[in-house]
């Protein structure tokens, strides 16, 4: 079996439930900044990037065990705790598996865009770079005529895949962070149907929305779960309850509003009839992501030029 080389960060299986008669989901992107297209595409044929999550420096048999081994299980994992969710909520039924399961893939996906791995990985350098200082000096003063010149290629002969171990061994920690799930995990959780004289929900690659913190009572998450689901959850059963009274048109607009003005290079939908929406709000108010606003509190160069902090 081949080794898999197109690592998708927006998951096959949670896109495909915007696909059309014909397999497809409809892509709206800016190809030349400005103008929005619409594109009929395969949810395997997007949101995915060549070798995301690959370690570099090991071996090829090796190299992708973080998507194959780690992300597939996530994704799978998350694909039979919705299908649990749609079907208990409201109700006791849920498992604490599958709660969790669930929350570990929430967390995942404000993890792991490419703007995420980019950010990630040059934070890790530049903490190195700035860490090793002393190594390095070290090393100039005792290096002997056999060793390599610089302390850079010395470390690279030791270990050549150190650097994306260690950040990606940095990622699968957040990813499964026990205390965020946790928060998660002890929301108040429920599914809302959006009704079919509404305008159907859009999803985007950055499809979560949530508020700074999970720890205060007015605090929520919300995440379209298909173009007629929405799920919420929220600390106290008050504010679901807000949010459950809310008409659903205006709730839908606002929604749509914010995952069309946060997405990065994407936003799906089943049809092409929101492109005028799109076109009026796709990526106008892009904000930090977890791991920026992390780099940011450690003095860290941000990747991204364009994030509104």
């Amino acid at each position: 079996m081949s080794e898999p080389k197109d690592h998708h960060y927006v998951p096959v299986f949670y896109l495909s439930r915007w696909q059309g008669p014909d397999g497809c989901v409809c892509r709206f992107t800016r190809p030349n900044g400005k103008e929005v297209k619409a594109k009929r595409v395969a949810p395997k044929g997007t949101a995915f990037e060549p070798d995301l999550y690959k370690t570099h420096g090991l071996p090829p048999e090796q190299a992708q065990t973080m998507e194959k081994d780690f992300m597939a299980k996530i994704d799978d994992d998350a694909a039979k705790a919705l299908a649990l969710i749609e079907n208990c909520l409201p109700g006791k039924g849920l498992t604490s598996a599958a709660r969790n399961n669930w929350s570990r893939f929430l967390v995942t996906q404000m993890l792991r865009a490419p703007r995420d791995i980019a950010q990630l990985k040059s934070s890790v350098e530049q903490e190195w770079n700035k860490e090793s200082q002393t190594l390095r000096e070290s090393y100039a003063a005792k290096r002997s005529s056999n060793d390599p010149d610089t302390f850079e290629e010395y470390m690279a002969r030791q270990n050549p895949a150190h650097a994306d171990e260690f950040a990606l061994g940095i990622l699968r920690t957040l990813m499964e962070h026990p205390k965020i799930c946790h928060l998660l995990n002890e929301m108040c959780w429920c599914v809302l149907d959006v009704p079919q004289e509404c305008d159907p929900l859009l999803t985007s690659d950055n499809p979560i929305w949530m508020t700074p913190t999970l720890t205060k009572d007015e605090d929520f998450l919300r995440m379209a779960i298909g173009p007629r689901r929405l799920f919420v959850a929220t600390v106290k059963p008050e504010t679901q309850f807000r949010i459950q009274s809310q008409r659903r048109g205006e709730l839908v607009k606002n929604i749509n509003k914010i995952t069309v003005q946060h997405a990065e290079r994407f936003v799906y939908g089943q049809t092409d009839d929101m492109l005028p929406f799109v076109q009026q709000y796709m990526s106008t108010r892009r904000h930090s992501t977890w791991l920026e606003s992390l780099a940011a509190l450690h003095g860290h160069e941000i990747v991204a030029p364009d994030t509104q902090r």
